[in-house]
């Protein structure tokens, strides 16, 4: 049975998203395996997602609930389509982690993410781009759901159909990837699973060796002893990925109860991440809002370093199912490949516009023009009558044939400007600046002056910038970490109260003050309380800057997000 439902649960507010492109790096382990094909040097279109704090409000949140004698499984298409919660009836027990709050916090992509469920992660590594983002929901013939939407960054439309035949102890999940354009493209995708961490879980997987990362900075290939199966033993947040025989991995306690993932042979990688005893890694799972927990994960590598190629027009597709620990699913390809060619019908949510615009041509999804919003509306201007508007703007597009539209249409300062974005994230400099320099000469925009100041280094740029766009707390850091010491400090103190208090303005004060010689004051702000809402996983500035402003003090539990150790 296939029916819409609502979940009353507490939802910290997405906020609005980041004005400003992403023009810098992504944040990467210390680590690489030599895998360079597919690596991305930012997440242009997308604009971050770092507009929500760490407060949570009690949200009636829509769901699709499918269900059977035997499981009942809820998915969150509001949320990347997260499938939150999957409960055995039998036993009446919850086979996912299910947090008491949906709290976000900085460890994807796009920055916010939440812990939970079973998530869907595509594109490149990391949590995917879509997983704080509204997906298309539709029921598919009389019992199915099917989860799309147009992903972005690798320009791919991506399915998840989830299906519960009557009596069966397995859900199962068919994912479906095309390419439309002509060209080839690297493709990732990792189904992640968090399942509750008890002292007696065991993670089974048919495999003898794995890689094994950790967060200071080593990769080795270990065996996999009793020590690496059982998460709630390790000292250290850790990945390991296994070179399993067989695509499958499990976990269960004393009883032999837990959850199971199997799929078909496409999915060849597995791996399990835990989060150790460390101070650090307690910290991080009582940030997220819930208990101990841990994941088990498939992916189409052996490893979430590499990517596979997937060919101009081709498509990639593969069934997962989840279930109690002991089942043996039947994975009927050949009933996911013809139900892939049923169109939606019931619709339950609309996800991005996005897919309107590009209009790729893939059987069994829609895009229809409801899905429209504001963010498209430019750049369904530039396509329906080759002019672009000069307003403020509030997204962005990448790739050859939005550039060559932009050359086209009639010059402005925001035709330049976006050229000059396009050129800047694809490592252009040349054509970037002069971009930005012609914006200029058109109109003095904060928009350009960041792009020409982030192009060269330049803090004096940055802090004109930040002049013309005062109300954006990011801008202000970005202009602020470009300044040492009182320079800083200097900036900190023109801020709007508002924006200062922000709390990576409040951490960056933190920092000018001990450059500045100032440690007294850096400790006493520190020792005030500073809570930074999209911290980063794996950041460990705090603790640093404890150390530098209270030398011999021991670091306050709520200060250390180390990783290792500590």
């Amino acid at each position: 049975m296939l029916r819409r439902g609502r979940l009353d649960l507490l939802v910290t507010p997405l906020g609005e998203p980041n004005p400003l492109p992403p023009l810098g790096g992504l944040l990467d382990a210390p680590y690489d395996m030599g895998f360079p094909y597919g690596q991305v040097r930012t997440m242009m279109p997308y604009l971050m997602q770092d507009g929500y704090g760490r407060s949570a409000d009690m949200t009636a949140v829509d769901t699709v609930v499918l269900e059977n004698s035997r499981l009942r499984a809820t998915f969150l298409p509001g949320w990347g389509g997260r499938l939150w919660s999957l409960v055995d009836k039998e036993t009446e027990s919850e086979l996912l982690h299910v947090p008491d709050v949906l709290q976000l916090a900085n460890l994807a992509l796009r920055n916010a993410w939440f812990a939970g469920g079973v998530e869907w992660n595509i594109g490149t590594r990391g949590h995917s781009p879509t997983t704080c983002s509204r997906m298309f929901a539709a029921r598919v013939g009389e019992d199915r759901l099917r989860m799309w939407e147009w992903e972005r960054l690798r320009g791919v439309v991506f399915s998840v159909d989830a299906w519960l035949p009557e009596d069966s102890a397995a859900l199962f999940v068919g994912v479906r990837i095309h390419n439309p354009s002509a060209q080839d493209t690297p493709m990732y995708w990792w189904s992640n699973a968090a399942v509750p961490e008890t002292a007696d879980l065991r993670v089974i997987a048919p495999a003898k060796r794995a890689y094994r990362t950790s967060y200071e900075g080593s990769l080795s290939e270990v065996d996999v002893t009793e020590a690496v199966q059982r998460p709630a033993r390790s000292p250290d947040a850790a990945d390991y990925f296994y070179l399993a025989q067989e695509p499958w991995i499990a976990v269960v306690d004393a009883s032999g109860r837990g959850l199971k993932q199997v799929s078909t042979p496409e999915l060849k990688g597995r791996k399990q991440f835990c989060w150790g005893n460390s101070t650090g890694g307690k910290r991080w799972q009582q940030w997220l809002g819930g208990g101990p927990y841990c994941e088990i994960q498939a992916g189409l590598a052996c490893t979430q370093y590499e990517h596979v190629r997937l060919r101009a027009g081709d498509t990639i597709r593969w069934v997962e199912a989840y279930g109690p620990a002991g089942i043996e699913p039947d994975l009927d390809v050949a009933a996911f490949d013809a139900a892939l060619e049923l169109e939606p019908g019931e619709l339950f949510s609309l996800g991005s516009g996005w897919g309107v615009l590009e209009d790729p041509p893939t059987s069994g999804v829609s895009f229809p023009e409801s899905a429209l919003g504001v963010e498209q509306q430019p750049w369904l201007e530039l396509l329906r009558s080759g002019t672009f508007p000069d307003g403020e703007p509030n997204s962005y597009v990448h790739g050859a044939e939005w550039e060559r539209r932009l050359a086209a249409a009639p010059q402005n300062w925001a035709t330049h400007y976006h050229r000059g974005v396009i050129a800047h994230a694809d490592g252009r400099t040349e054509q970037a600046r002069r971009h930005y320099e012609q914006s200029l000469e058109l109109r003095r925009t904060a928009w350009a002056l960041r792009g020409l100041g982030l192009l060269d280094g330049d803090a004096e740029l940055l802090a004109e910038a930040l002049a013309e766009a005062p109300h954006v707390w990011q801008l202000a850091v970005e202009a602020v970490d470009a300044r040492a010491g009182t320079d800083a400090l200097a900036l900190l103190d023109s801020l709007r109260p508002e924006v200062a208090a922000h709390g990576r303005l409040r951490l960056a004060r933190v920092r000018a003050a001990l450059e500045a010689g100032r440690r007294e004051e850096a400790a006493a702000l520190l020792k005030a309380g500073i809570e930074v809402p999209d911290l980063r996983e794996g950041e460990i500035s705090l603790d640093r800057l404890w150390a530098r402003a209270c030398p011999g003090e021991p670091v306050p539990a709520h200060y250390d997000f180390r990783m290792h150790g500590g």
